[in-house]
This record gives C-alpha cells, sequence and structure tokens, in this order.
C-alpha cells in the first residue's frame, strides 16, 4: 500500500488545494484561482503526453534510456506549454508542466505496478481522461455555486482572456480540479484496476512509440 499512498498523495494534495481556493480563497490568496486555471489547462496536455511517455519508456520494444525518452517527449509538448506561458506572462506552465508530468508518472516510478508499469500507466491514462472529461462537461453543464469566489475575487484573481467560462465563472474550474483530483487519487490507491487494461492490451494500443 505505501507506493500507492505515495502514488496518490499529490493528486490529494492538488485536490485540497481547488478545493480550498473555491471555499476560500482569501486563506490562501486569489492569484491561486489563476493558477489552478492554470494548472487544469496543463493537466489536459499531460493526460495527453504522459500516456505516449509511459508507453515508450516501459514499452517492450525499448531501444532508447528512459530518461531520453521522458526528455525528448517532454521537449515536444514543451512547445505547447510555452503557448500558455506566453499568455499567462510566466514560467510556471513549463514548471506545472515537469511536476504534473512526473506526477502521471509516479506511481510506475515508485514501485507500485511491481513490474507490470506499461500497464498502470495505461490504466492511469484512460483513468484521468476519463475523470477529466466528465468534471469538465458536469461543471459546464450543472449549476455551480459559488462559495468564496465573488465577483469581486473572480475580478481580482486577473485570469487571462475576456470570455469563456473558465474566466467569467473560475468557480467552475476550482469545482473541477477538486473533484477531478480527487478522484484521481482514489483511483491511484487501487492502482486503477476497475480498469481492464492488461499488458497486452496496452501493448496493442501503443505499437505507434513502442520502437522508441
Amino acid at each position: 500500500m505505501l507506493p500507492s499512498l505515495l502514488a496518490a498523495l499529490p493528486d490529494f494534495a492538488l485536490g485540497l488545494l481547488c478545493v480550498t481556493a473555491w471555499v476560500a480563497p482569501e486563506w490562501i490568496g486569489v492569484q491561486w484561482i489563476r493558477y489552478v486555471v492554470l494548472l487544469m489547462l496543463m493537466e489536459f496536455i499531460v493526460i495527453h503526453s504522459s500516456g505516449f511517455m509511459g508507453a515508450a519508456v516501459w514499452g517492450s520494444a525499448r531501444k532508447a534510456p528512459r530518461g531520453l525518452v521522458i526528455l525528448g517527449f517532454g521537449a515536444f509538448y514543451t512547445l505547447f506549454v510555452g503557448g500558455f506561458a506566453l499568455v499567462f506572462k510566466t514560467w510556471a506552465p513549463l514548471v506545472g508542466f515537469w511536476v504534473l508530468t512526473l506526477n502521471r508518472l509516479l506511481g510506475a516510478v515508485v514501485g507500485q505496478a511491481d513490474g507490470k508499469e506499461k500497464a498502470l500507466v495505461m490504466r492511469g491514462w484512460a483513468a484521468c481522461t476519463l475523470f477529466y472529461l466528465l468534471v469538465v462537461f458536469a461543471t459546464t453543464l450543472l449549476p455551480v455555486p459559488r462559495l468564496g469566489v465573488t465577483p469581486e475575487i473572480a475580478i481580482a484573481a486577473n485570469i487571462p482572456g475576456d470570455s469563456g467560462l473558465w474566466v467569467t465563472r473560475p468557480y467552475t474550474v476550482l469545482a473541477a480540479g477538486f473533484v477531478y483530483f480527487t478522484a484521481c487519487a482514489v483511483s491511484e490507491l487501487s492502482g486503477h484496476r476497475w480498469l481492464p487494461i492488461s499488458v497486452e492490451g496496452s501493448r496493442r494500443g501503443s505499437k505507434a512509440v513502442e520502437g522508441v
């Protein structure tokens, strides 16, 4: 259980950050609302990239050292992240991308997979993708309470952009982040075993990157 707990702790911490910024943003500073918006934008890219990274790093046909594979994929996706850094006028997206990437691969790194790292990464990719899509659609379609994010605090958060749900109603992304990261953490505790993805299945789904 220790590797599973270590893998789940960062997601629990991120969920706690989101709910704190939602319920009482003045406790930690209204700027954290903007950071959570950025965090959720980065997570979308990380979910996509971590699946390819995991398949390449732990693929049966792996030829390159794991560190080089991760750096290669990371450098490619960093180009996309650089766009967010320009919009938000901060280096935080670049740092956040690598931190979130490590978080998504942490279970395999700390030994949670017990020799089946690739299947674990693939299950994690599928679980996080499912959770992300569900929480984004749910918080878009269902009413979400403002709680501590008053109109004045939303303006003070100074989120870049003139329109969009996450800009005009940032409490929706805080709610989405809280549910998303908490769900990922709970799923991480079980190694995402509720998803029927085997080593063979993950191999067939990632042939395009196994030869890296």
